[in-house]
């Protein structure tokens, strides 16, 4: 079965958001009592890779004001598009995977 392959951010990226996003409490999503700690979510779109499924994307705000949006790097095949995401912050992507890690997944 081909399908969307969710390869996501690089490590580097993941840090970033947990060290710079702003956070906010919610009701917990698993039993809807008590709260969690997420990063602030300030939109979430769909990006349709192929058979109209691929990744959500999401913008963050940053501590300092900014906003930060997940972005499709780029989506090799293998039995379906496998999404490598990077961030774009006033307008640059960041944090990308290099062509060895992205060879290493396919």
């Amino acid at each position: 079965m081909r399908c969307y392959q969710h390869i996501g951010l690089t490590d580097e990226a993941e840090h970033f958001l947990d060290v710079n996003a702003e956070t906010e409490s919610v009701k917990c999503p698993t039993c809807g009592c008590g709260t969690v700690t997420r990063r602030k979510i300030l939109k979430t779109e769909e990006e349709a890779l192929f058979y109209d499924d691929g990744p959500l994307l999401q913008t963050y705000l940053l501590k300092d004001g900014r906003e930060c949006k997940e972005a499709v790097q780029c989506a090799p095949w293998s039995s379906g598009p496998m999404g490598f995401l990077c961030l774009e912050i006033d307008g640059e992507e960041v944090f990308k995977w290099t062509e060895k890690e992205i060879e290493d997944h396919c």
